[in-house]
């Protein structure tokens, strides 16, 4: 806690209002979380969906770290997707309703265009907002997460088993100490053990209850379903904005041999290992995937970060990074016109404020000339 304190003071922290609630139409779902405001004024949005059932709370040091300078380009929103934390329940998990979600947020929030990212599904909820939504998406980065097919992982296996062990038991039935019993003897992984702890709530009744849609996501992960929050369905397209992978030399969700050429199937502009893939090098260690629990791993993960928000990030495809813009330019398309024998000049590809459709930065444009 004294670590948390540190560092909150160094930004602006708000939790969202409102309580998690079941809703019989998806449209109705709002997403919530905590909202960090950057260092400086009018800065940019990123938007950052947590793994499932990890608690927004775990993610304020890493992004507040002022050592790592995200802060310094962007206001940041650590946000639960559907039927996680404090965003409401549904039960569907098709793909399309989750990218919905986001862009609904940023709409109630007045935020034109966003930074995605996101941390094992929480970066599937990203990707797929970027593939639905790109002409509100300036970038994706992802964390620990590949586009494919990971129901058969090791890693998820094992998570899917845990889910299996939780619905054995009825927590209203149970005080705290007898469900933690409970998690102790059938939750192997220390790390799952302490977040579905910390994920316990305490109902008006004196009862207690999971945080997490636990019939839900139980359902989810039983059957192999095409919405399965471990599965990328084809029908979610491409993303053809700006990408990062970033994941653990040793992780067991992106195995480096295999797992990194969907990234590049599904994000066609990813230019390969070494430039928008990246493996952090590090210990084979079954915990890496939460990269915030290790000082080291995360001050690298952080520096991509930090360079891909302000280097790469909203910047047009055509241009190399963001050394180029107002610089270079990029020569126009000949003989686009009628005119066979015109050939069309360069152009310097055109950027837009991030806040244009709530701001009135552009209003004077829409005068015509006389």
């Amino acid at each position: 806690m004294y670590r948390f304190r540190q560092l909150w003071k160094f930004s602006t922290l708000q939790f969202h209002k409102g309580v998690s609630e079941y809703q019989s139409v998806s449209e109705n779902v709002v997403l919530r979380g905590v909202t960090l405001k950057g260092r400086y004024n009018d800065l940019p949005n990123l938007l950052f969906f947590t793994e499932a059932c990890d608690l927004v709370e775990n993610w304020i040091p890493f992004f507040s770290d002022p050592n790592n300078k995200i802060l310094d380009y962007r206001n940041v929103h650590i946000l639960s997707p559907r039927n996680f934390g404090t965003s409401d329940k549904h039960y569907s998990f098709d793909v399309q309703d989750l990218a919905n979600d986001v862009v609904r947020y940023m709409y109630y929030n007045k935020i034109t265009m966003a930074t995605l990212s996101g941390h094992g599904f929480g970066a599937k909820v990203a990707l797929a907002a970027g593939c639905y939504h790109p002409e509100r998406t300036t970038g994706v980065f992802c964390i620990d997460y590949s586009p494919m097919d990971q129901r058969y992982h090791e890693a998820f296996t094992e998570f899917r088993g845990y889910i299996a062990k939780l619905s054995q038991i009825n927590t209203k039935e149970l005080t705290k100490s007898q469900i933690e019993s409970y998690l102790k003897d059938n939750i192997d992984c220390p790390k799952w053990r302490s977040i579905f702890s910390d994920n316990l709530i305490k109902l008006p009744s004196g009862q207690w209850d999971w945080k997490f849609a636990l019939k839900f996501l139980n359902d989810n992960v039983s059957f192999n379903k095409a919405d399965s929050i471990a599965f990328w369905p084809i029908k979610a397209g491409l993303f053809t904005g700006r990408t990062h992978f970033a994941f653990p030399e040793f992780s067991r969700w992106v195995h480096l041999g295999t797992n990194t050429l969907p990234m590049l199937k599904v994000c066609p502009q990813v230019r390969g290992f070494g430039h928008d893939v990246h493996s952090v090098q590090g210990d084979n260690n079954t915990l890496n995937h939460w990269i915030y629990e290790f000082d080291s791993q995360s001050f690298v993960f952080a520096s991509r970060f930090t360079k891909f928000l302000s280097m790469y990030d909203g910047v047009h495809l055509l241009l190399k990074d963001r050394t180029e813009v107002g610089k270079e330019f990029v020569p126009s398309i000949i003989y686009s016109k009628k005119d066979p024998n015109h050939i069309y000049s360069d152009y310097s590809p055109a950027h837009y404020y991030h806040n244009w459709r709530f701001n009135n930065v552009y209003k004077n444009l829409d005068t015509p000339n006389k």
